[in-house]
């Protein structure tokens, strides 16, 4: 087809062109991939440093209390008979015997127990040890008194399906019985 004056028209070019990514998108896209590296890195450092505390049962605990130090660990045990609640650094605390293998050992649990937690049921508790006299101790029927106690702040009560009857009686381990 051709204008009135002759010469044709010209032509149109419509092939597309490469977007150019604005300079403010391309920072804040790098700013996000920072951002989830980051999150990503957190995580794994805070699962490791979890994993990384050591598991030990009362008697293995006990054995290795110089070598602990004040280090964090985690313990698992039979609470004995005769729970105490106080108060320590102005916090609700738990003052109770754990027992493995005829072995005691004096706890201090500082904020409210797992929802299951009760004489005879093992819990798995994450503290350190801590050098003195737990508060209220003389309380407590089968104390270790030995000097040192736990001083936990995290409880996971172990549970399995063996149930004892209502009449069924925990028979204490350690120096009572």
């Amino acid at each position: 087809m051709t204008d009135d004056a002759g010469s044709e028209p010209p032509s149109l070019d419509l092939t597309p062109r490469p977007a150019r990514p604005a300079a403010g998108n391309r920072r804040g896209a790098i700013a996000l991939l920072l951002l989830i590296v980051g999150g990503i890195i957190f995580v794994l450092l805070r699962t490791l440093g979890d994993a990384s505390l050591f598991f030990y049962d009362v008697a293995e605990a006990v054995d290795l209390r110089s070598d602990l130090g004040d280090s964090r660990f985690r313990v698992v045990g039979t609470p004995q008979p005769g729970l105490l609640v106080t108060e320590l650094d102005g916090a609700s605390a738990v003052v109770f015997t754990l027992c493995t293998d005829d072995v005691l050992a004096d706890v201090v649990h500082l904020g409210d127990p797992a929802e299951l937690f009760q004489p005879g049921v093992p819990v798995v508790l994450q503290g350190a040890w801590t050098a003195g006299r737990p508060p209220d101790m003389d309380g407590l029927p089968d104390a270790a008194g030995d000097g040192w106690y736990l001083r936990t702040d995290h409880m996971v009560v172990k549970h399995d399906n063996d149930y004892r009857s209502d009449g069924a009686e925990l028979e204490p381990c350690g120096a009572g019985g």
